[in-house]
């Protein structure tokens, strides 16, 4: 199974992490290091002389790499890529946690079963030039990001106190945020290591019905409830999901967060979705408050006949929603954008038929892969990849049923839409293909040819068993 499939798995909660950068961690400073072993001085090193790229040529990238590392992989933060070395000086590779995001990006970098040495470098991420070296004690290194969605990276540390042989055995788990430029932006602890962190905060289970979102930095926490005779609250570390039933939203997306109320099954109300201020609980927007979409079906009471309904992003005072077709349609959703400060509706709607595996603990029913200037988004339909523009709803174009279906993964900056097909027999072909017109300018990569690309710079890169190569987009 390919790293972009979702995992048929349950949540599971990370293991005790570990980490922290303290003066006891470092080595001794030298004239050109600051403090608590960390370079002081942005292009300490020249930039890398890895390994020559010698594979296909990837449609949206320069032919030549800007530069490589030996075989590693990276965190993204903006205009700088985070890498781990061990203490043997190789470079850490990610993938294999429960909590690492749907879509292909790192999430855990370096774990390890106990802490140990580690140095964090900080490079260019058009020169690949070091910035900034830290080195931390720790038994993992992860993605994470701080206020209003900026890139950062955790560091965990974590003690265990041993039983007495009376008391229980106690740990106690240290997480330290730092920014893309090496600074520390905050630490929290917390008994146990049962808790996530996402733009800044440290989010924990608070019974069945709420979840607690403290500030890293310091400050009041805020607790945020799912309400209904069916009521429950959960958090997907995957996806940065809210879950409380059939609605689903990010939790927490700039200074706001979402809730769910009428979490009810088969009662007489419906699901919606609430966002409200962070730092004052005040209501800015709810789906209680906006009409449905054509294509939304209503009963006699003009009530949606489905509970079923998804935020999928907000920005630029602007909500993109999607909302289930019917109760007799559950794989059919409307797609449509709404003001923020009217609540009135911008633009059409989009209906598709999404495609779904039941065994996917992830939904993807509804949801849709979106370019980085969010002008394009792409969904897996049941006839394959159809693509539609967000802003209006208009269908860009759409897989027919001759066709062979592709599955979407990722956009570039500059519009090519990378995907999956699958072959009779099960084999995953990796094509790549213009997102405005369908033309097709890849139709076999590597799957370890298919790249990522930085938040910031649009720059791709990909990690292969020969190296570690950043790529200008074209």
């Amino acid at each position: 199974m390919n790293k972009y499939t979702v995992m048929a798995t349950g949540l599971l909660l990370s293991l005790g992490l570990v980490t922290g950068c303290s003066s006891s961690d470092a080595e001794k400073p030298t004239a050109a290091q600051s403090k608590g072993g960390s370079s002081a001085t942005p292009g300490a090193s020249a930039a890398p002389k890895g390994p020559v790229y010698s594979g296909p040529a990837i449609p949206g990238l320069a032919a030549k790499p800007a530069w490589s590392l030996p075989t590693a992989d990276a965190i993204d933060l903006g205009d700088t890529l985070l890498f781990v070395k061990d203490a043997q000086g190789a470079y850490a590779k990610g993938g294999g946690s429960n909590d690492d995001p749907v879509d292909g990006t790192v999430g855990t970098l370096h774990a390890a079963g106990e802490p140990e040495p580690a140095t964090l470098e900080f490079r260019d991420v058009k020169t690949g030039e070091v910035r900034k070296t830290l080195k931390v004690t720790t038994t993992r290194v992860a993605a994470t990001t701080w206020h209003n969605g900026v890139p950062a990276v955790a560091v965990y540390t974590a003690a265990t106190t041993e039983s007495d042989g009376l008391s229980a055995e106690k740990t106690t788990t240290t997480v330290t945020v730092y920014g893309a430029d090496g600074k520390e932006l905050g630490k929290a602890q917390r008994e146990g290591d049962k808790f996530h962190l996402r733009e800044g905060y440290v989010i924990e289970q608070d019974g069945e019905l709420s979840l607690k979102l403290t500030p890293v930095e310091g400050g009041a926490a805020r607790k945020v409830t799912c309400t209904g005779r069916w009521g429950s609250c959960s958090y997907d570390p995957r996806t940065g999901e809210i879950d409380g039933g059939q609605a689903h939203a990010p939790l927490i997306i700039g200074t706001h967060a979402f809730h769910i109320e009428n979490v009810s099954g088969y009662d007489n109300k419906r699901e919606q979705l609430v966002m409200t201020d962070l730092a004052t609980g005040k209501k800015a927007w709810s789906t209680a408050d906006v009409t449905p979409p054509t294509g939304v079906e209503l009963d006699d009471d003009g009530m949606r006949t489905t509970g079923a309904v998804r935020v999928l992003d907000v920005r630029d005072g602007r909500v993109l929603t999607s909302w289930g077709a019917g109760a007799l349609t559950p794989d059919t959703w409307v797609t449509a954008t709404y003001d923020l400060a009217t609540g009135k509706q911008i633009g059409g709607s989009t209906t598709y038929a999404y495609a779904d595996d039941p065994a996917d603990t992830v939904s993807t029913e509804g949801t849709s892969v979106f370019s980085p200037d969010r002008t394009l988004a792409a969904a897996e339909t049941e006839k394959g990849t159809a693509v539609w523009q967000p802003a209006d709803g208009k269908e860009v174009w759409a897989q027919k049923d001759d066709e062979k279906a592709l599955t979407p993964l990722r956009f570039s900056p500059n519009g090519v839409l990378y995907g999956i097909r699958v072959e009779e027999l099960g084999e995953d072909v990796f094509l790549a293909v213009d997102g405005r017109t369908k033309k097709v300018l890849a139709k076999s990569l590597p799957e370890e040819n298919v790249p990522l690309f930085t938040k910031q710079s649009g720059y791709g890169y990909i990690s292969t068993h020969k190296g570690f190569f950043l790529f200008p987009a074209v």
